[in-house]
């Protein structure tokens, strides 16, 4: 079947479902997309500076960085800070500390496993 314009989809800021994240910081989240069949979510995500401690991922989780400054700690003491322009990919099981150093912003895709 030929997909035609309306089958393409916007992703970026402030696109798809809304949601105020209240994990210990001030976040906000907007899911674009989901892949129900394929386990993925596609999203935009936005954090004032502060940080959370986070137990072990479920998904692989890859980031591009769009403004910001981050930090992620593991739970035995390693530490990476990326800024605007990173991205990388978070493997899931990982656990430890998320730190908004400079307010940031990031668009993400989970890879839920099948």
């Amino acid at each position: 079947m030929t997909k035609l314009i309306r089958d393409i989809t916007r992703l970026g800021p402030r696109v798809g479902d809304h949601a105020k994240l209240d994990y210990g910081m001030d976040e906000d989240d907007w899911c674009a997309l989901r892949g129900t069949a394929s386990g993925y979510t596609v999203g935009w995500w936005e954090g004032r500076v502060g940080a959370v401690d986070f137990p072990a991922t479920t998904a692989d989780e890859i980031v591009w960085l769009a403004e910001g400054h981050i930090a992620l700690t593991d739970e035995a003491g390693g530490r990476i800070e990326f800024r605007g322009g990173d991205s990388y990919r978070l493997p899931a099981g990982f656990a430890g500390r998320w730190e908004t150093l400079a307010d940031a912003r990031k668009f993400y895709v989970l890879l839920d496993p099948a």
